[in-house]
């Protein structure tokens, strides 16, 4: 069994979706249809993430070029009646995440919790699984509440009408057992060969999360956080909710004005002043970098930031191990010698494989651009250093990992431009996305150098001091901010959930 922690906004919605989706698998040809109609289906049905086609596909058990409806699907079809749409629903959640079903059941059999208890009791040692974002969790616990497996009774949780027969399977469940057996299912096979509308590009990024370098190199991941944000917890974060009066819904109905983005900026500083949480980025000290031997051999120091930012985003391991790795390749001469384009003569047992290769795509890109870090240096702004930066290592190797490197390349303070703060915020999905809401951006979708660019740009105007990045992604987390949020009529944010 899997450990999946991202699932569909099918719960307690106004717009039907769980009923569009009973409808899609009742109309799907037995015999099966090609995936383009089967999109084109989910698409009618408003169904259809382009963004994330994997979370869908992965709840269905579809994908391939031609799409077979799963036993899953089948048992949707064949549902008659709200009681039996609802067990099939809640067996395909049991059977996708037992452990955090058996955790959050057992929680609510000794006493009714608020849901940030539960998300909170989720990040605690004892909880040995995979811990979904505070949005995943808020999507898992709508369709429970949906389906009538929970229940809530005022601003708490409790167990619901359908609840007896999984806390059974609760009881009867070795969370030891499934934890030493657990490996994660095949993620959904998703054609992009011949996509005319743009798909493919959101298949590729959802593939290969905030990144492009090729798939070979990443390892699947269980957090919806990208990798450098992973350590960022809300343990102990006030809720940046509720601090204000809500600002009404008439003065942004019409668009988010300057005056609104300036209230937004104001509160989010205030919120985060009170927090008092140090930023707790990657710094070139980490990775043995400093001025010094960016004189002494500035390419090769521009090289080993593009190795750190490989492992840093492409790892999918935790602060400690990826320091670990660079240390292992640094300390047995690797890097020296992939930078001298030489052969290893050593590689100890312990030197990560995928560190390896992850560090050999960087210096193989880097070899290809001799003198890049003089082109950097010599340029007039840091537009124009990131666009260098970008024709250099870009090219379907670095994606947000560029704006890492200009922020590390900025601590390191071998590079100043007036316009520097603009390029040293990581534009994350979550950070898009966050900044779409609250009115700083017009889309969250980002395909190119320049439309990531404007996002990191309007990160640093929401925030325009500090590790922009890690501030807008606590604060969503903190504040439970995702589409179709329950908090819409709760929040005091301009936000564009508000205006649904």
């Amino acid at each position: 069994m899997p450990q999946v922690v991202e699932f569909p906004p099918i719960g307690q919605d106004a717009r039907g979706a769980l009923v569009s989706l009973v409808r899609v698998c009742k109309e799907i040809p037995t015999k099966g249809e090609s995936f383009r109609e089967f999109r084109s289906r989910l698409r009618g049905a408003k169904l259809w993430d382009r963004d994330r086609p994997a979370v869908m596909l992965r709840f269905l058990g579809a994908g391939g070029a031609t799409v077979v409806p799963s036993l899953f699907m089948q048992a949707l079809a064949a549902a008659n009646g709200d009681d039996a749409i609802a067990e099939a629903v809640l067996d395909r959640m049991w059977q996708l995440n037992p452990l955090l079903g058996k955790t959050i059941l057992e929680l609510l059999g000794q006493r009714n919790y608020h849901k940030d208890e539960i998300y909170k009791q989720l990040g605690t040692a004892t909880f040995k699984g995979v811990v979904p974002s505070r949005p995943g969790l808020e999507t898992w616990l709508q369709i429970a509440i949906g389906t009538g497996l929970l229940k809530t009774i005022g601003v708490a949780v409790a167990l619901g009408p359908r609840a007896e027969r999984y806390v059974q399977l609760a009881g009867a469940f070795d969370a030891d057992e499934f934890l030493a057996e657990d490996k994660p299912e095949p993620e959904p096979v998703i054609p992009s060969a011949g996509d005319d509308d743009g798909a493919s590009a959101a298949v590729a990024e959802a593939a290969t999360p905030e990144s492009s370098i090729p798939v070979a190199a990443a390892a699947p991941t269980g957090s919806p956080l990208p990798a450098p944000l992973r350590h960022l917890t809300v343990d102990g974060v006030t809720n940046p909710r509720g601090r204000e009066r809500a600002v009404p819904t008439s003065r942004f109905a019409q668009g988010f004005t300057e005056e609104i983005l300036d209230e937004t900026r104001t509160r989010i500083a205030a919120w985060w002043t009170d927090v008092q949480r140090p930023t707790t980025s990657y710094q070139p000290s980490d990775f043995g970098l400093d001025a010094e031997a960016w004189v002494e051999g500035a390419d090769e120091v521009l090289y080993r930031i593009a190795v750190a930012a490989a492992l840093a985003f492409r790892l999918d391991r935790d602060r400690a191990s990826v320091l670990s790795a660079w240390s292992a390749l640094d300390k047995a001469g690797i890097l020296g010698d992939l930078y001298q384009g030489t052969v290893p003569e050593n590689l100890p047992s312990h030197v990560d494989a995928r560190a390896l290769m992850l560090a050999s795509l960087a210096a193989r890109r880097c070899a290809e651009v001799p003198e890049l870090a003089s082109q950097l240096d010599g340029r007039a702004s840091a537009a124009e250093a990131f666009a260098a930066l970008d024709a250099a290592l870009g090219r379907g190797l670095f994606r947000t990992e560029l704006f890492w490197i200009m922020d590390m390349l900025g601590r390191l303070g071998v590079i100043r431009y007036d316009d520097l703060g603009d390029f040293t915020v990581t534009p994350h999905r979550i950070v898009r996305d966050t900044l779409f809401r609250l009115g700083f951006l017009a889309s969250p979708y980002a395909s190119d150098g320049a439309s990531l660019a404007a996002a990191a740009r309007a990160a640093r105007r929401a925030v325009p001091d500090g590790a922009a990045d890690e501030i807008l992604a606590t604060f969503a987390l903190a504040g439970g901010c995702a589409y179709d949020c329950t908090h819409r009529k709760t929040c005091d944010f301009p936000c564009r959930e508000r205006l649904e």
